[in-house]
């Protein structure tokens, strides 16, 4: 079959609120681009385009629906972005009304029921992991019959909806992971997030999938499961000197969630990295309670330059409600042990978490000052639906109700779906504005970020990204 597989139709604004002007066009959509090595690897015809940082309006872009004959179009959705991927689907049901249209992510597979009567120009949802779902639902397009029981996949039929939610059978094991095919994609136009950068261009990668932890603001685990899986660390290594050397990449960030879970893994992966002379820095997010010293040197000698903590709060009470399982004597000392061992390290703090008044988020701005670690991230909650700490918000007051999809926006506060009664919408505005404006004008922040300019450790065009991101913010 032809499958188009694509971005939406979405303004950066969207995304990125107002860093928008700093953020560059992020990440490699490495999801969808391992579904479609997974579809091209039995046999079927994959097309990708990237209609925003291609600059393809929507008049070039129902040319381009008309003048390729696709079976099937494909795109994946989060919450915030779901409104407008509605959009384009109609969009392409108007030009092409007999194109088979499928929908995966992580929005469609927390609230399928809410997908479905949504979004009528959608005929399949994948929920969970895409690949096997997909290629079973291709297969029986092909045969003409309804996947009646295929696992993963969501669709309408004449008693309602059908909703079969993924199983085993439908994930992958770390041996059937795809490599994807990077020559669909525009990868010169990636600018990756500047916050995860040290040199352009930097590429993003997957190592691992799934995630064992209970942070209530995230549903992670819902899509990918909660068993992690690792590739082989030889396969990982093949993928990235295809990076390096097919596509010029002189940086690699991993996005998994917590990429030091498996300390055997790790080290196996360094040691290879080491021996194999790869020499491309890499970044990559952890947990405090994941990293020892002894693991941290070895990554620092493979060549890990930053590392990402989720720290969140300077309050152990807030920790224990979002059910963190680390504690904040943890998050100094790891943060602290990066920061010695050489690190760029990197924290993210959420200010004004339920039952917080508000001096304990202020506290957590002092904490993020005296730590001072180059780099930081702060939001406000954000109670993505279906999540715990949605519930935990309706409880506890504050919530508000039929909030719109693209208002679980984590870069624009400017309408907030959870106020915190114990704080109100302008003082929680007014203490994350603080917070940016107070840490960045830190001597010690300033310091540790000159440095790196003074050094020559990382490219000039992250800082200029960095100061366009921190004007918008301002406006």
């Amino acid at each position: 079959m032809k499958i188009l597989f694509q971005e939406p139709l979405v303004k950066s604004e969207l995304t990125y609120g107002k860093f928008a002007g700093g953020a560059g066009n992020n990440t490699f959509p490495y999801g969808l681009a391992s579904v479609a090595r997974y579809a091209m690897d039995r046999g079927h015809e994959v097309k990708y385009l990237e209609p925003n940082i291609e600059g393809v309006d929507l008049e070039a872009y129902g040319r381009y629906l008309l003048e390729n004959d696709f079976d099937v179009v494909g795109m994946g959705s989060t919450t915030l972005q779901i409104n407008q991927v509605i959009k384009t689907f109609e969009f392409v049901k108007k030009i092409k009304p007999g194109i088979v249209t499928v929908l995966g992510g992580v929005h469609p597979t927390i609230m399928p029921s809410e997908t479905l009567a949504a979004a009528p120009a959608v005929d399949y949802l994948v929920l969970g992991e895409g690949e096997v779902p997909f290629s079973r639902l291709l297969a029986c397009l092909q045969e003409g019959r309804k996947p009646e029981g295929v696992a993963g996949l969501a669709f309408r039929s004449g008693a309602g909806a059908v909703i079969n939610p993924p199983a085993p059978d439908s994930m992958l094991e770390e041996a059937d992971f795809p490599t994807p095919p990077y020559e669909l994609f525009p990868m010169k136009r990636y600018i990756a997030q500047i916050s995860y950068t040290k040199r352009f261009p930097s590429y993003s990668i997957v190592a691992s999938r799934g995630c064992p932890f209970k942070c209530t603001f995230c549903n992670g685990s819902a899509v990918l499961g909660k068993r992690v899986r690792y590739k082989s660390a030889d396969r990982l290594i093949e993928e990235i000197l295809l990076l390096k050397n097919e596509y010029g990449a002189r940086g690699i960030i991993f996005l998994d969630s917590t990429f030091t879970l498996n300390k055997q893994w790790v080290a196996e992966f360094c040691r290879k990295y080491i021996e194999k002379k790869i020499g491309l820095p890499w970044a990559c997010n952890s947990r405090v309670d994941t990293v020892d010293e002894q693991l941290l040197r070895l990554m620092k000698e493979a060549g890990c330059w930053e590392i990402l903590y989720g720290i969140e709060s300077a309050n152990q009470a807030s920790l224990d409600l979002i059910r963190k399982g680390t504690t904040v004597d943890q998050n100094t000392k790891a943060l602290k042990l990066s920061m010695s061992l050489g690190f760029y390290t990197y924290a993210s703090y959420i200010l004004c978490l339920p039952g917080e008044t508000e001096a304990d988020a202020l506290n957590t701005v002092r904490y993020a000052r005296e730590l001072a670690t180059p780099i930081a991230m702060f939001y406000l909650p954000v109670p993505f639906p279906k999540t715990a700490l949605y519930d935990t918000c309706r409880e506890m007051g504050g919530l508000r109700e039929g909030a719109a999809w693209e208002d679980f926006n984590a870069w624009d506060f400017s309408n907030p779906v959870y106020v915190n009664p114990l704080i109100g919408k302008e003082r929680m505005q007014e203490i994350l504005k603080g917070a940016y404006s107070q840490y960045y004008r830190s001597p010690r922040v300033i310091w540790r970020n000159l440095k790196e300019l003074l050094l020559f450790r990382q490219d000039l065009k992250k800082f200029i990204y960095a100061v366009k991101g921190m004007l918008g913010l301002y406006r």
